[in-house]
């Protein structure tokens, strides 16, 4: 039950990003100040909830959500074993700077999931006129630690995605 309120809120925080990108798009295209002032607000507003909600749940991640936390278990190493290579780690990025990362390239997902080791999963529309090829060079041209862990087509809708991070220090 923990699980599904915290994905629950993850997809709160990216529908609030989604908007801010929206609403900051809308502001740019806007002709009249007035209006393109009242989207910049709604954008702003979008994004700082968006980060807030995220940061928390970054937090709440370290922390067990039920009040009687699990003791650890210790596994004894065995002498001759070989240790397996530390998995990788990469760069802490909020979902509101890579969708501002990507919007100053172009590159307009329709819905980003980050992940608890710092990767992210784009899913962009497959009426998008972009070639993969093309989104994925734009990708790595908005940030030079970028790093593209996967792309392809989703299974139940065909839509291209790209699995990526941000390489740490």
């Amino acid at each position: 039950m923990a699980d599904d309120l915290l994905s629950a809120l993850r997809n709160l925080a990216n529908r609030w990003a989604m908007k801010a990108r929206d609403f900051n798009r809308d502001a740019k295209t806007e002709t009249d100040e007035v209006k393109s002032s009242y989207h910049k607000g709604y954008a702003e507003g979008y994004y700082r909830a968006a980060t807030e909600l995220a940061a928390l749940l970054k937090e709440q991640g370290d922390k067990p959500i039920s009040a009687t936390p699990a003791a650890p278990v210790a596994v004894p190493k065995a002498a001759s074993a070989v240790s397996a290579p530390a998995a990788p780690t990469y760069a802490t990025i909020t979902v509101g700077e890579v969708l501002t990362l990507l919007s100053y390239e172009g590159i307009d997902p329709r819905d980003i999931e980050q992940r608890k080791d710092n990767t992210f999963r784009a899913v962009f529309s497959k009426w998008q006129n972009t070639m993969d090829h093309e989104r994925i060079e734009k990708m790595k041209r908005a940030d030079n630690r970028v790093i593209i862990l996967s792309s392809g087509r989703t299974k139940d809708t065909n839509d291209p995605f790209i699995e990526f991070a941000f390489k740490g220090n």
